[in-house]
């Protein structure tokens, strides 16, 4: 067996030489004979070793006696262990999550802990042949795409590996056997509450049984075609991605007529891309919410929106939008949604208000004619004596009317946003600058016409952004 895992790390370029490799150890068979495996490999590879392993504080007295059984055999074997006791149950609750989620969630934090404070670069797992088929029939049942069926990479982004993954089961079990290796038997594992364990202990026998009695075989050989194809069509996407994607710091958008070119197939995995991009993850992102952003930009009509759910662990909701012939995703930022209902401030005459949210400042002072006059979207002049009980800053309310400058009579605030193609989900972000009666400048954009300064004009008052985060 050991050579057989030599050809995959070869084949797989899982290992270079000085690698740190920090392995998921958690005392059972496959964790045993993976750590087995790496220990007699490591003068070949030249490779370091640290085992880690959680407590998942389920199992009680028998978790413990795992920690126990691994931590020995560690010692014995030289190899620095790490161990991590977390309640799953309680931390799954908290956080919404199923225990299988909450239990991933803390192993690969654990890992990533660890690897940073031994130098580790590698992180292996012990999964094998058969946990690939079982896992390509889950993903089938829940009905997956491409994706899902090519089932468990690997090595996934250049780090993660896993050096069994073209060994069975029973050629773990033999190794273990002949080696004369002990193990942890975990009895949740024959527990079929577990879909998993299901598909494990009762569907794969039956289908060895009644239809193929190479079914494994089938399956991983079917994930091998299938994950060509896939990296094909990913290494297309991420070239359309780098031609037709425009980044920002919290906002992505294409070009509409760009995406709608494109093959829905490459239209599906574009929107999994720019949400990975900006969250992180693709957790709790569903088909559902892909198929909703494919149909917003069908209809690409300016102003449509829809979301896609942020993570309970703090990944962001992300907004997607199209405006004026973008597709347009950005995070959620809660902190100007609050801002924008609560903000009304008095701008004193001299003065200045500072809106966090917005990294804005804006100022007032009195000016003389003489001075010069240099007006801009960012900095206007007004007529003092036209301004009725002071000044003050906010945010749009439901039917604003303004009077732009060279108009004679008001518009809705609404559409003057629309003429000049301001996205729906920036207008609330835009603050007035008003008096007791008027709109007197949309800041950055327009003074009224009713405070222009004219030749009668004594009595200026000069209004700027003092400084603007872009």
């Amino acid at each position: 067996m050991i050579e057989k895992v030599v050809q995959t790390i070869t084949k797989y370029q899982m290992l270079s030489r000085r690698d740190k490799v920090i392995v998921g150890f958690s005392g059972g068979a496959d964790s045993v004979a993976l750590l087995h495996v790496l220990k007699e490999l490591k003068p070949r590879f030249e490779i370091e070793l640290f085992a880690v392993h959680i407590n998942h504080g389920i199992r009680g007295q028998a978790a413990d006696e795992d920690a126990d059984f691994a931590r020995g055999l560690c010692k014995k074997w030289g190899i620095p262990f790490f161990e991590k006791k977390v309640n799953i149950p309680s931390l799954a609750k908290s956080k919404g999550l199923s225990e299988e989620e909450a239990g991933r969630l803390v192993r690969y934090d654990f890992f990533q802990h660890v690897s940073e404070r031994v130098g580790g670069n590698k992180i292996a797992t012990g999964h094998h042949k058969n946990d690939q088929a079982e896992t390509i029939l889950l993903n089938l049942i829940r009905g997956t795409g491409m994706q899902g069926l090519t089932g468990i990479p690997p090595v996934d982004q250049r780090r993660l590996i896993r050096p069994l993954i073209e060994v069975t089961r029973q050629e773990i079990t033999d190794y273990l056997r002949r080696h004369n290796l002990s193990y942890r038997e975990d009895a949740s594992n024959e527990d079929i509450v577990y879909t998993r364990n299901r598909i494990r202990n009762q569907l794969m026998p039956y289908l060895a049984r009644e239809f193929n009695p190479d079914i494994v075989e089938s399956l991983t050989r079917m994930a091998d075609i299938l994950r060509e194809e896939e990296n094909f069509l990913a290494d297309y996407v991420k070239k359309v991605y780098h031609n037709k994607v425009h980044i920002f710091k919290d906002l992505i958008k294409i070009n509409l007529q760009d995406f709608t070119d494109l093959h829905t197939a490459v239209q599906k995995r574009l929107i999994r891309s720019i949400i990975l991009q900006l969250r992180g993850s693709l957790t709790n992102v569903a088909n559902h919410h892909v198929e909703a952003v494919l149909e917003l930009a069908e209809g690409g009509r300016t102003g449509s929106e829809t979301g896609i759910p942020g993570t309970a662990w703090g990944e962001p909701r992300l907004e997607v939008e199209v405006s004026y012939g973008f597709l347009i995703f950005r995070k959620e930022n809660k902190e100007k949604k609050n801002t924008d209902i609560d903000f009304m401030e008095p701008l004193s005459i001299p003065g200045k208000v500072s809106i966090k949210a917005l990294g804005q400042t804006i100022r007032a002072e009195k000016w003389d004619r003489n001075w010069g006059l240099a007006h801009s979207p960012e900095c206007i002049y007004i007529n003092a004596d036209r301004i009725k009980g002071g000044l003050w800053l906010r945010f749009r309310r439901d039917g604003d009317r303004f009077k732009p400058f060279g108009m004679s009579g008001t518009k809705k605030l609404k559409d003057f946003f629309i003429d000049r193609k301001v996205p729906a989900a920036r207008r609330m972000q835009i603050p007035l600058l008003v008096d007791e009666e008027s709109i007197i400048w949309v800041v950055g954009f327009q003074i009224s016409e009713d405070y222009k300064i004219t030749d009668a004009t004594e009595n200026i008052v000069r209004i700027y952004i003092e400084n603007q985060n872009s």
